[in-house]
Formats: structure tokens, C-alpha cells, sequence
């Protein structure tokens, strides 16, 4: 296996952890496996009987598929990719909220491409391939590893390629932009402090749409000299060490402060960055989320990159812990609005010894606008 890290993704533990995760799935499928990282571990100079490049440090592939591209590569391809989970339509209506969730919408796949994605979406190839060794030698030519990886074709898909298998690619981690909290933004808001900015598309969105200036924090060195490009003043740090002066008209943190050791202490600096009359605002994941709820029942929590069971998450919050832990941190004035999703059909027949809080079960995540 040949991992290639992008350099902004390298250190950041969400994805080493799903690096992780992949060589163990891949240990299931395979006899045995060799791991390299380009430009951290040495690639295998001997022999092999295939090579499993993975590219783009959001992409999520099982053992299943991976079994299924080694059952292509066996019939006699050369080059076997998996379809990418957003190209065949399976996650139009079924998103993907835990790895069990993705492994049912891909043993559906692998049960039935046809039936279960009936138009593959014309899209690129998606950074994962298994090649056989003699095709890797060709398309290796006599380069060395370096040249090779520096090669924009490399991920090019070649005629003749076999597809097998399914994968998933989650959202850009440091790019989203959220426009999704453009509603609580204040009216006239002037000075904003976006705590956890990545690359600065939120923010560069409030700037160019509100006329806000933008200050971001970003922990990530080189999420936060890009976020530098496009923001009024980037701080580069981890905001639990960093010393920040308001006063500031909004204070925005989106899916952030439950990766907080200390987010209570977080909490209790608000009062000193906000100006009167200022607002902060946080997006903070539901645990109590049916597909958690579903996956516990099933005997399974298992952790992801990014969403509801991000692998660094500290806390995890319902609505009433949630409420509890800001009063705890000293805030009053707050205000609680949730995100939903459609609760599937099946949790209509709970039976009637459960005590069921419906609502709870089809709340992703909640808004939090908390006043000063």
C-alpha cells in the first residue's frame, strides 16, 4: 500500500487515523501488506504481487471492496478502481452519518451495482487503484518513486481498467463554506472572529456578501496561510493557548469547540471578545442522532475523519447536556435551534417500553446563538 498525503493533511490526526483505519481494512483483505507514507517510509524495493495506491487524505475504502478489487485484479486486470459512493447516486437520499452507514449503502453496491446505482455520474477517476506489479512497473517506466508521484497523470484512469468495489470521499475538511449560518449573523456586524477558519471560505463569504473583517484562527499551518490570502487577519495557534482581544461583533465557531480539551474554559472567555450587544455562534453535533442511537443498538460507535463521531471529539452533546454545559461555563442568554433530518420510516415502530425523544433522533447537529 502507497499512502500520499497532501502536505496540509499530513499531520493532522483525523486523517492518520483514517490512514489507520484503511490498513487494517486492507490487512483484511489481503494476504499481507506493506505500508509506506511517500516521503516518510521507504517504498518496498522487492516484488509484489500488486500495489494499492490511496490518494487524498478524505477517502474512505472497506475490506469488502477492497476483496472485490482483488477478485478483479485475480480475473486478469491490470488496473482495478472502485466507484466513488457521490458518482453513483447510492447517497443521494441515504447520507452517510457513521461507518456502518457507509458499509450498508456499500454491501448494497457490491450485492447489485446495477440495480443499486443504475447511471454511474460522469466524474474523475476517484485516488485509489490497484495495480498489478507489472502494470505498476509500466506505469512506473524506470522513474523513481519521487518523479512518479510528482506525475499529474498518475491517478489518470487508462483504457482498459476494471471497476470493483466502492469508496467514499468526505467534504473538503478545511475548504466548506457555511453559508448555512448566514441567517444568524447580526445585523451590521461588523468585527468577527472566526475561531477554526481553515482555509477561509467562510469567512472570506461574510466579507465579500456582509462587509465584515474577518479575523480567523486556524490551527493549521497551512490551512492558516491560505486562510491569510483571502481574510482580514489570520492567527496561527491553538485557540486554547493563543491570547485574543475583542472586541468583536460575532463570534463564529462551526463544528469546533467539542474538539476542545478545555471548551468550558473556551466558553468562559466569550464575555471578554464579544462587544456589547455581540453574538457568538456555534454548530455542535447531536450524539443523540438516530444513526448513532442505531449503531449503538447494533453494538458499534466507530469514529470517522469528520461528522458526528469525529475521532477528535472530546465531548458529545444532546440538547440537554448541551444546555447544561454552557450554564455551567457562566452563559445565560443562549438559544438552541436544531438541525434536522428526515427520521427513516423504521423508527415509527420503537416499541413502547423505550422512552423516545423523536425529535432528538432526527437532529443532526443545533445551532447554538448565544447572546451577550
Amino acid at each position: 500500500m502507497l499512502k500520499l498525503f497532501d502536505p496540509e493533511s499530513a499531520q493532522a490526526p483525523e486523517f492518520r487515523y483514517l490512514w489507520s483505519h484503511t490498513l487494517l481494512e486492507a490487512r483484511a483483505a489481503f494476504d499481507a501488506v506493506d505500508a509506506a507514507v511517500a516521503g516518510e517510509t521507504p517504498f518496498p524495493a522487492s516484488r509484489r504481487d500488486a500495489v494499492l495506491l490511496v490518494g487524498g487524505a478524505n477517502v474512505l475504502i472497506g475490506r469488502r471492496s477492497l476483496a472485490a478489487m482483488r477478485a478483479a485484479l485475480a480475473a486478469g486486470a491490470a488496473e482495478v478502481r472502485p466507484e466513488r459512493l457521490a458518482d453513483v447516486g447510492l447517497a443521494a437520499d441515504r447520507p452517510v452519518y457513521t461507518l456502518r452507514g457507509y458499509e450498508r449503502l456499500e454491501r448494497l453496491f457490491l450485492d447489485d451495482p446495477v440495480a443499486a446505482s443504475p447511471a454511474r455520474l460522469p466524474a474523475p477517476p476517484p485516488p485509489v487503484a490497484l495495480f498489478s506489479w507489472e502494470a505498476w512497473e509500466r506505469l512506473a517506466a524506470g522513474r523513481s518513486l519521487a518523479e512518479l508521484l510528482g506525475d499529474p497523470a498518475l491517478f489518470a484512469e487508462r483504457p482498459g481498467a476494471a471497476r470493483a468495489g466502492l469508496c467514499h470521499e468526505f467534504i473538503d475538511y478545511y475548504g466548506e463554506v457555511r453559508d448555512d449560518i448566514l441567517p444568524f449573523v447580526p445585523p451590521g456586524a461588523r468585527e468577527v472572529l472566526e475561531v477554526g477558519c481553515g482555509r477561509g471560505a467562510t469567512g472570506r463569504l461574510l466579507q465579500e456578501r456582509l462587509g465584515c473583517r474577518v479575523t480567523g484562527v486556524e490551527l493549521n499551518p497551512l490551512a492558516a496561510r491560505e486562510a491569510a490570502r483571502h481574510l482580514h487577519r489570520v492567527v496561527q495557534g491553538d485557540v486554547e493557548e493563543l491570547e485574543l482581544e475583542g472586541p468583536f461583533d460575532l463570534v463564529l465557531a462551526l463544528e469546533l469547540v467539542e474538539h476542545l480539551v478545555e471548551s468550558e474554559a473556551f466558553l468562559g472567555r466569550l464575555p471578554r471578545l464579544l462587544a456589547p450587544g455581540g453574538r457568538a455562534v456555534f454548530s455542535i453535533p447531536n450524539v443523540g442522532h438516530y444513526a448513532v442511537v442505531e449503531d449503538l443498538l447494533a453494538g458499534r460507535w466507530d469514529y470517522l475523519p469528520i461528522g458526528l463521531l469525529c475521532y477528535t471529539h472530546y465531548r458529545f452533546f444532546t440538547r440537554r447536556t448541551l444546555e447544561d454545559w454552557l450554564r455551567r461555563a457562566g452563559l445565560e442568554r443562549f438559544t438552541l435551534y436544531p438541525q434536522r433530518t428526515e427520521l427513516p420510516a423504521r423508527f415509527a415502530q420503537l416499541p413502547a417500553p423505550f422512552d423516545v425523544d423523536r425529535e432528538s433522533l432526527g437532529t443532526k447537529g443545533f445551532y447554538v446563538v448565544v447572546e451577550r
